[in-house]
This record gives structure tokens, sequence and C-alpha cells, in this order.
């Protein structure tokens, strides 16, 4: 996974997966697994895109909440989503226990804080519904969040399905295992084009082509601005992690953390107990933007950090930035193009990529093997 080999790409291969990251990585992991020929192809080394710049809270709450997405598309398919999300939870803990390292897989709570008190009760409505559909979930009184963790807050929305895990560590790991079970990875090999050729799809790199019987993008927000055009919403997403802590006062570390505000902060423990938090998100630019704004952005997370933990003196270790998509239901978009059927989307756009990633893994695995997947409508590009 080092530097660019001259290797030409296969002539034919059953499916290319253009991207390396995260998502990329799940969808090969999935095919090779089913005996599929996978080329992976990648205009940087495996990881390096927003991978490397995920937080990677496991979370199965979607952005957009049950109440609000049950409006938006319905009850039956909104409770159906926030199902899948839950069940990625426990595949993505299975797929790092199947590894030989997992990657820094741990499972653990989730508190939603009730940032505004007019909020509260729009949070107990959202605990019940979960509740009625046998979701995890239970509303939290201030007293409750403050006694068990010490954060400042109006309440809050707990649940014992969450975790968190080394994106980068997971992303190397399942393609190490891909290529073991007879995948390709092309690393530093743009695909330049994508064209239909016969019955097959011919995939273009600087190196070559193949023909490849399905082709899946799962390259994110960098997909061509002409194939996501009004499907996302572009914004940037400002972190840092804090220098090691021998004390994580009340909180412990035992949660992930995140808020009722829009848009929001959220917090997680690191495996060397460092404090990493995320937000103070801004609307996606160009990368000059987004960099002028860091040292601004940076003063905002680390007073968001006194605010969530006033017991504890920290001191910034890094800081960075990275872009993510945001789709209007907070849904990925997940299936075939509509004048291409063989031309596959796995893109997780929102704050939820990793679990995302892993609905999409069985998903595209089911259409490659063209197996149904009923789950499939609930993530159609042309929903």
């Amino acid at each position: 996974m080092g530097p660019a080999s001259a290797t030409p790409p296969p002539k034919t291969c059953d499916v290319a997966v253009i991207g390396a990251g995260i998502t990329g990585a799940l969808v090969a992991d999935a095919l090779a697994g089913e005996g599929l020929f996978v080329l992976v192809l990648d205009r940087r080394a495996p990881a390096c895109g927003s991978t490397a710049a995920s937080t990677s809270l496991l979370s199965y709450e979607i952005d957009i909440g049950l109440v609000e997405l049950s409006e938006m598309v319905g009850e039956r398919d909104a409770v159906r989503a926030y199902q899948l999300s839950v069940g990625a939870i426990d595949d993505l803990a299975a797929i790092a226990g199947s590894l030989p390292d997992p990657c820094g897989f741990a499972r653990c709570s989730s508190v939603c804080l009730v940032t505004q008190r007019r909020q509260a009760q729009d949070l107990q409505q959202e605990a019940a519904l979960r509740q009625r559909h046998g979701l995890d979930a239970e509303y939290w009184t201030a007293k409750q969040v403050e006694q068990t963790y010490g954060f400042p807050s109006h309440g809050a929305l707990q649940t014992r399905k969450a975790g968190v895990v080394d994106p980068v560590r997971l992303t190397r790991a399942l393609l190490t295992r891909a290529i073991a079970r007879g995948a390709q990875l092309l690393s530093r090999t743009p695909a330049r084009d994508v064209r239909q050729e016969g019955s097959s799809l011919a995939v273009v790199t600087d190196r070559g082509e193949t023909r490849a019987r399905w082709v899946v993008y799962a390259m994110g927000y960098e997909m061509p601005a002409p194939l996501r055009a009004g499907m996302v919403a572009l914004h940037t997403t400002y972190a840092l992690v804090t220098e090691p802590l021998e004390d994580l006062g009340p909180w412990r570390g035992d949660c992930i953390v995140w808020e009722t505000g829009r848009p929001y902060y959220y917090m997680r423990p690191t495996e060397d107990r460092r404090v990493m938090i995320g937000g103070a998100d801004t609307p996606f630019k160009d990368a000059a933007w987004r960099d002028r704004l860091m040292p601004g952005r940076t003063r905002r997370l680390e007073k968001q950090i006194a605010k969530w933990l006033p017991s504890l003196t920290t001191q910034t270790a890094f800081v960075w930035a990275g872009t993510f998509g945001e789709t209007k239901d907070g849904l990925p978009y997940i299936g075939p193009m509509a004048d291409c059927p063989q031309a596959l989307f796995a893109l997780g756009y929102g704050a939820n990529g990793i679990t995302f990633g892993a609905i999409a893994a069985k998903i595209v695995a089911d259409l490659c093997l063209e197996k149904p997947n009923p789950d499939a409508e609930l993530f159609r590009l042309d929903r």
C-alpha cells in the first residue's frame, strides 16, 4: 500500500471499486469474501482522503432524528433506516473481531445532550418513538446526566448502542484481507473515465484500462460535481485531539458525546486517553478558506472542551479539518445510476459515514451477486 507501482490494471475484473477509503475497503472486503475478483483504485494512497480526517464516532443515530425522518420518508422507512444503522454497529464489531488487529474498535454508550431547554420535550418524544420500535434509547434528566458524567445540560438522550474505531487502521486491514482473497489494489491511480462498452464498463487509468461487470463509486464528496449535483451539500468540520490525560474526570471516557444544537459538537475518548472533539462546521468553499478559519475554529473547540469537562486542564496536540457531504434526509446514497445500472454508488454522506459504509457493503454485494435486497429502495439515488 506504499508508492504507486507500474503494475497495469487487469484486463478484466468482476467489480472495480473507485475509492480506497473506509467505504471502499468495506465494499471490497465484502465482495472479495464472496469470491468476486475486485480491483480497487484510488488517486491517493489508501485511507488518505476523508477517512483520515474522521473522528469515527460510531452511532446508530442519524443526523435527522427518527421523529423528523418519519415525517420526511414515512415511519416505516425511517424505522428501517435506524434498524439498519443498529445492525451496522454489530456488523462492524464482527468485522473488527475477525481481523488480527481489532483496529481500536470498542463498544460504548452515546449521550446526546439537550443544548437548549426548549429542546428537552422534543428529545423526550424522540426517545419514546424509538422505544416503541424496540430501539435502544432512554431520556435522562439533567440531574442524571450530571451525576453520571458531569456534563452540564438540560437533559439527554442516552443509548448503549455506539462505538469507536480507528478508521485508518480498519481501512488498511480490510484492504489487506481483500488482497489476500484475490483483490488487486492500485493506489495513486485515478480512474480517468468510465464508459459503457457492450455488456461491461471500461475503466480507464493512466496505466491502461480494465473491463468490469460492475463499477462501484465509493469516493464520497470527491465524486465528480456533475454526478453529485443536487444530491449533497458540502461542509467542513474541524477537529482536535488533546495530549493524553491521566484523569478524564467524571466522564471517564465512558461514552461518546454530541448535542442537539446545529451545527453540533461531538466528542470521544481515544485508546491512549486523549480527548477528541469536532464540530464548528461551516459550508465548504475551498481549501484556502477552510484553512483560514482553522485558528478561530480551534479556539471554539477548546472552549467546548472546557464547557463539557470543566474540571480538566487540557493541552491541544493536533488540529485538522475534513470535508463531508450532507443529504436532505440524512441518509446515504446506495445503488445504481438510473441510466447505467452497472454503475453503483456507495456514498455514506452525513455524520455516519462508517456505519453507512457497512450498510452499503451488504447492499452492493447483493446487487453485484444479483440477489434481491429490499433495503436498497431506502437509499436509491432518485428518492
